[in-house]
């Protein structure tokens, strides 16, 4: 099984059991995780690559097995990378859902800062595991939608400390 091998070549657990206490897999079927894992990409990161680059077409979103992802950006003078947004993505959480979802290019870069394994979910698998498992997809969209929220609230507490306020006319 791909997932055996991963966990011994890259020394992570990656047990159904295990990833279940991770944040996106919460209250999903063992099924359904297994079905993620065996349809989704499963790859190793070593520090400093880069899962995907400001400006790249977001049709595919991770979740980190192992590891952690840096989200930076460049400064404005275009001479530093600064942590942007909620800064380090670890495991059990999602990267890239926001601009699959919302059919925009990314907005900034996502790099390794060590040894990472993510779980690769393309728009194809996203749907087929629509289709597969219609009850595990509802319970996948609302750990994504908790910790959408979850970011959501820390923008909105950081534009708050800083008295910004943003008119939306939707």
């Amino acid at each position: 099984m791909i997932t055996e091998t991963v966990s011994n070549q890259y020394n992570c657990d990656l047990s159904i059991d295990h990833l279940k206490t991770g944040a996106i897999f919460g209250a999903l079927s063992s099924d359904s995780i297994q079905f993620l894992l065996d349809r989704g990409t499963i790859s190793h990161h070593k520090s400093n690559d880069f899962l995907f680059k400001e400006g790249d077409v977001a049709n595919v979103f991770y979740i980190v097995l192992s590891g952690e992802i840096a989200i930076s950006r460049h400064d404005q003078d275009n001479q530093h990378r600064q942590l942007f947004g909620e800064g380090i993505i670890s495991f059990g959480q999602d990267i890239g859902y926001v601009s699959m979802i919302a059919l925009l290019p990314r907005v900034a870069d996502a790099m390794a800062s060590k040894d990472t394994v993510t779980l690769k979910i393309d728009t194809h698998t996203f749907a087929q595991f629509h289709d597969q498992f219609p009850f595990d997809f509802g319970v996948l969209i609302l750990n994504l939608s908790r910790d959408m929220a979850r970011k959501l609230r820390l923008v909105s507490d950081t534009l708050a400390d800083h008295k910004i306020s943003i008119n939306w006319k939707g």
